[in-house]
């Protein structure tokens, strides 16, 4: 099982189809069993999604492997303490990954902190979440530690797959998860459904909107997963159990696509791909 489950809609109304809210308790235990039973074996949170931490550590998931992510321009003086309350909200001893959520918090001492946690054991994997393919440039140049990988991608979003970065990580070992893969839900909604902000990029959607006519959104979005094949888990987030129980379902009949067959599909429209862009409110 590739798909691996996001967790920012269990601290924070997020998304621009979800017009549910956070997610309540009595579901956010159904998508758990579900995740459980469909053998999703990978939940990713955060610092800065809210109360998801705490909410999480209520609950038995200690059968999951859990990455988590340092809390945005969080000062080094605080890092270890701020490790220790994930641990404690998590109910963890160790975790499996830890990411920097903002790659440009990076620092020689931070990474000389963070590796000494990591021999004492309460770290796994160590990497960073990046939203450009220059941030890894950078990162490279610097010459950091880079484990774990987490990168937007979708259909539309290809920018990773295109600058050779996905085979450039496999290549130095490094595990990759991709975010974004619904870009928010946008590739989820009928063209009907989008707010009037997308009607300035309709030449990029009614691609998508075209491509494989016969195929539900669903379907066509997550077709993007046969294509990347370096890519270990992807990361869904859900406000209920019958939307992952949806997702599931349609990974496991994906129509079958490569590179060469969604290279006409991918945007370079930043205010398209980067929803920190959009302007929908």
């Amino acid at each position: 099982m590739r798909l691996a489950l996001g967790t920012v809609q269990f601290g924070l109304d997020y998304g621009i189809s979800n017009h549910d809210g956070q997610v309540s308790d009595e579901e956010l235990d159904a998508i758990i069993a579900l995740a459980r039973q469909a053998g999703i074996d990978t939940l990713d949170t955060a610092q800065a999604y809210g109360n998801a931490e705490q909410r999480l550590g209520q609950r038995d998931i200690t059968d999951f492997t859990l990455i988590d992510k340092l809390a945005p321009g969080l000062p080094l003086s605080d890092v270890k303490a701020a490790l220790n309350n994930s641990l404690h909200w998590l109910g963890r001893k160790r975790l499996d990954g830890l990411l920097l959520h903002r790659s440009q918090d990076a620092s020689p001492a931070l990474f000389e902190l963070l590796t000494d946690l990591q021999q004492q054991g309460a770290i796994g994997k160590l990497g960073i979440s990046v939203y450009s393919p220059e941030e890894l440039d950078t990162w490279s140049a610097a010459g950091y530690p880079l484990e774990l990988v987490q990168l937007p991608a979708n259909l539309l979003d290809q920018r990773f797959l295109r600058t050779g970065w996905l085979d450039k990580l496999v290549d130095m070992g490094c595990e990759i998860h991709v975010r974004s893969l619904f870009l928010q839900g946008l590739l989820l909604m009928q063209p009907a459904q989008r707010p009037d902000y997308f009607q300035r990029f309709a030449t990029a959607l009614e691609r998508f909107d075209h491509w494989h006519p016969s195929m539900a959104p669903l379907g066509r979005a997550l077709s993007i997963m046969t294509a990347l094949p370096q890519v270990s888990r992807f990361v869904v987030g859900v406000c209920h159990a019958q939307e992952l129980a949806a997702i599931v379902a349609a990974s496991q009949v994906q129509h079958e696509c490569y590179e060469a067959d969604i290279a006409y599909l991918a945007s370079m429209e930043q205010e398209l791909i980067n929803p920190g862009l959009w302007r929908t409110r």
